[in-house]
């Protein structure tokens, strides 16, 4: 049987696994499922039709599950949350379930959202995302894997944050911010590529070295980027990093954000 502190408040329905811990003060509504091994730690709350996987820990004032902040939601449509594994949600944080009936946010796995930041309706995040403090994604953006959002970072509805990539302190962007990538300013543009995060990762030397010439080739070669893609496509080796990096520009709808305009090279 859950363990559960006796000022905190479980509703009928709710789906707690016997290794569950809630601490004191917790309110976790009757849609609620929780996993094995998660622990709300005390003074969260979990509502709506909201989904948590194994091992997450929800720290103190996190509120997991409330309705979309969104004109569009129709009161009493079910709309959802469906959380990963191995999450931590720290004091603060706030994810929002679907706008629309039977719509979805989606969180995946090993994330970290520390204090204050936001997770709008219908998002989706991967798996080993960052959220520093105070960030916050818009509705229906996209996080993929491994991507940073440092503190105070703010991104526009519709948005694509792309796998690697790193966006620094207080930036805000209304466009895509392509995988590998480090950006920064309100919409300033991509200053240089993930080194460190690369090399951190595992990336070999020759993957690292191609991405350097990617970059160089589509932000500092002056070409339009239909004709930078191009040049890519014809003079790069087309390993995984290089087509993923195609593809999410093809693929994006807002634009993807043009070159810091310092010219900063890594």
């Amino acid at each position: 049987m859950a363990k559960i502190h006796p000022t905190s408040v479980v509703s009928d329905g709710a789906i707690l696994d016997d290794s569950v811990e809630v601490g004191p003060f917790c309110f976790v509504g009757p849609h609620v499922k929780i996993g094995p091994e998660t622990r709300l730690l005390g003074h969260c709350n979990i509502d709506g039709h909201t989904t948590l996987g194994r091992g997450n820990v929800v720290h103190p004032f996190a509120s997991l599950g409330q309705p979309a902040q969104d004109h569009a939601v129709e009161p009493g449509k079910a709309t959802y949350l469906n959380i990963g594994d191995d999450n931590v949600f720290r004091e603060g944080c706030t994810i929002h379930t679907g706008t629309k009936p039977d719509t979805a946010t989606v969180i995946g796995s090993h994330n970290m959202f520390m204090n204050c930041t936001h997770v709008a309706h219908n998002c989706r995040v991967g798996n080993h995302v960052i959220y520093v403090g105070y960030a916050g994604t818009a509705g229906y953006c996209e996080v993929f894997d491994h991507a940073l959002l440092s503190g105070l970072v703010g991104i526009h509805q519709f948005c694509r944050v792309g796998r690697f990539a790193i966006i620094s302190g207080g930036s805000v962007f209304s466009k895509d911010v392509p995988p590998f990538m480090m950006a920064e300013g309100r919409n300033g543009g991509v200053k240089m590529i993930n080194k460190i995060g690369l090399q951190r990762a595992g990336f070999s030397e020759e993957c690292i070295t191609v991405i350097k010439h990617l970059f160089r080739i589509y932000y500092r070669s002056g070409l339009a980027p239909a004709n930078a893609i191009e040049k890519i496509k014809t003079e790069l080796p087309q390993i995984p990093e290089v087509v993923e990096f195609i593809e999410f520009c093809a693929a994006s709808k807002r634009g993807v954000i043009a070159a810091h305009s310092e010219g900063h090279r890594n």
